[in-house]
């Protein structure tokens, strides 16, 4: 499945909140996503900018932490469109990335590692399929006992050049158990921490 095709994943989720976190609906009205293609441009990220449309939030403590809208979808496009087998994905979010790889059915196991119960309390109700397996524990403390085909990294809120020695370091604790590791805007971590370390 090429990412050009992916350009919505539908979540069947309820609203809820659990500790400090919470998942609820929202709605981007044709003005708000007008204003916001207007904003990007100006801040030259016209790719994030949001489109009209019934959407879905994760948040924690008040401040978002993901959402599906469009922009978010084609951060995770290439990885659905290419992971197969069993699948090893830290972060559990929305469960977005798990409902694409399911709706594929070209995976045989996926497991999510999510350190907050509380989003497990609110979002794993919402895929009880044998093929699916959630784990409560640290991504950096988690120790496979399995081999994975694929492994998506996807434990931070926002994009950051501070993410990137922290992908480097996952790439490298699980290049034994796992075939093909991927993190969530790794180039662009790349970039930003680079062009950090040179203004530092």
């Amino acid at each position: 499945m090429a990412r050009n095709f992916i350009q919505r994943i539908d979540l069947h989720l309820k609203a809820g909140k659990s500790g400090s976190w919470e998942v609820r609906p929202f709605t981007v009205s044709e003005q708000d996503a007008k204003w916001s293609k207007v904003r990007c441009a100006i801040n030259g990220c016209s790719e994030r900018a949001l489109e009209a449309g019934d959407y879905w939030m994760l948040t924690e403590g008040g401040g978002l932490y993901m959402s599906n809208t469009p922009a978010e979808v084609r951060d995770h496009a290439d990885f659905i469109g290419m992971a197969s087998g069993s699948v090893l994905i830290a972060g559990l979010g929305l469960g977005m990335v798990v409902q694409a790889l399911l709706d594929r059915g070209q995976c045989r196991r996926i497991v999510v590692v999510e350190k907050s119960q509380d989003v497990i309390n609110l979002v794993a109700p919402c895929y009880q399929d044998p093929r699916v397996e959630i784990v409560c524990e640290d991504i950096f403390q988690y120790r496979p006992t399995e081999h994975f085909d694929y492994a998506w990294f996807d434990i931070w809120p926002e994009i950051s050049g501070d993410n990137y020695p922290e992908m480097k370091r996952l790439h490298r604790r699980f290049a034994r158990s796992v075939t093909f590791r991927f993190s969530w805007c790794r180039k662009e971590a790349r970039k930003r921490y680079n062009s950090d370390m040179r203004e530092a």
